[in-house]
């Protein structure tokens, strides 16, 4: 499980859609959402985006674990920043 913050989120669920496994969406005390593709979840994060969206994903492929934490060193970078604002955390 990853537990990331996301400035990004339309690109976000671009790399998302472009996986090669499943991605799911983990809340608190409910089963997991495929986010992959999910077009109602991705719409509904979107609306209520401010800024920083923290999610908690998990990833059945290690390639796109990968990718997503390619993304998430990258997201919410200027050319003049040395830190974006994301973070990650791998359990």
């Amino acid at each position: 499980m990853m537990k990331i913050n996301v400035t990004n989120l339309g690109r976000f669920f671009e790399l998302v859609n472009e996986c090669e496994g499943s991605v799911k969406l983990i809340v608190a005390e409910r089963e997991p959402e495929e986010l992959k593709n999910n077009r109602f979840v991705q719409n509904l994060l979107l609306d209520t985006q401010n800024g920083i969206t923290k999610l908690s994903l998990e990833t059945e492929s290690e390639r796109d674990t990968i990718r997503l934490i390619r993304f998430m060193m990258q997201d919410g970078k200027s050319l003049n920043e040395n830190s974006g604002s994301s973070r990650i955390y791998a359990a």
